[in-house]
Parts: C-alpha cells; structure tokens; sequence
C-alpha cells in the first residue's frame, strides 16, 4: 500500500513530484530542511517528518511552523535532553505540541544516540514532557555498503534485532512507540 511510504523529498526538491505522490496515494513524507517541509505543507502534505534534531534558532521555526500549518501533523528527531527540553518550552508556551523521534545510532555515528540506558532516559522525557509527543524510534542504517547482498542483509538485520528489542522495552514501561 503506497499510504505505508515515506519518501524523502531531498532527493527531488519538487512541489510537482510531491503532488504525483499525493495523487498515487503516498501521503506521509520526510525532509531535511525547513524549507522542503514548507514546500511539503504547501503541496498538501498533512504528515511531514523532519529528520533532523532541532536547536538554537530551529526551535523557533518549528513554533513558527506549527503556527503556520496547524493541520500538518509535524515531527521532528531529538538525541539530547536539553534541546528537547527548550523545544518542549518553546512549544508548551505557544500553547503547542510536537511528535518527536528519538534518532538511533545503529552505527554510522553521525547523530542520535545507541540503544541503550542514555537512549531509554531520553525516550522517557519525550514521553514524560508536555509539548512533546512521543512518536517513535528514527533509525537509518545508510553506513552498510557490503558488496555481498546477504552480508549487509544480515548487517541490517543484527541491527534491526537490537532496535526492534530495544522498542518492546520501552513499550514494557507503557510507553508508546507508534512508529520506527
């Protein structure tokens, strides 16, 4: 079912492909940038995921977007208490929310952190803080490039064993884990 896609707008940067994804039944989408998930709000996107952990001045824009575009259901990652925590501030002083990912390193230790003690206490104060909504695990494990098809494969799958393990254990704490 094309509804269980999220294609990530980066590799096209196009409203007019962005609409041929809506017209084909795709409807949740992914970016890196503010300005591709203004461009998916723009094209009628009602679910947008921004792939990155905001700070600094980026807490504002997702106020200023969430104001903007308050029918789009908009989450975002987070990998560190204290950003989350000024992200949930800003958004619980607008009177607003925001779905919030945690980012797992399965190993390319470029963002997010490994599953883990660290990992579980961050999940729990996206859960545990107003103006978060805790909506899940972000997990990419773009650094396998094994030549042999099985072998990353069986990479892939190793990993996925621990998130998918580490996912039950949050959901133990009756937490809810509505997505990776």
């Amino acid at each position: 079912d094309p509804a269980r896609l999220r294609p990530h707008c980066k590799t096209h940067k196009t409203r007019e492909i962005i609409e041929l994804e809506l017209a084909r039944g795709i409807v949740r989408h992914k970016c890196a940038t503010f300005a591709e998930a203004e461009m998916l709000a723009e094209a009628g996107v009602k679910d947008v995921f921004l792939a990155y952990s905001l700070v600094g001045p980026n807490i504002g824009r997702a106020v200023a977007f969430r104001r903007k575009y308050p029918d789009v259901e908009f989450s975002v990652t987070g990998d560190h208490e204290k950003p989350l925590k000024q992200l949930a501030e800003a958004m619980t002083s607008a009177s607003l929310s925001i779905g919030v990912l945690l980012d797992i390193d399965t190993g390319q230790h470029r963002t997010g952190v490994p599953v883990g003690p660290e990992a579980k206490e961050i999940y729990r104060l996206i859960v545990e803080t107003e103006g978060l909504i805790p909506n899940g695990l972000h997990v990419y494990d773009g650094h396998q490039h094994q030549k042999s098809r099985d072998e990353r494969q069986a990479a892939v799958d190793e990993e996925w064993q621990r998130v998918s393990q580490f996912r039950t254990d949050l959901e133990s704490e009756g937490w809810p884990v509505p997505r990776l």
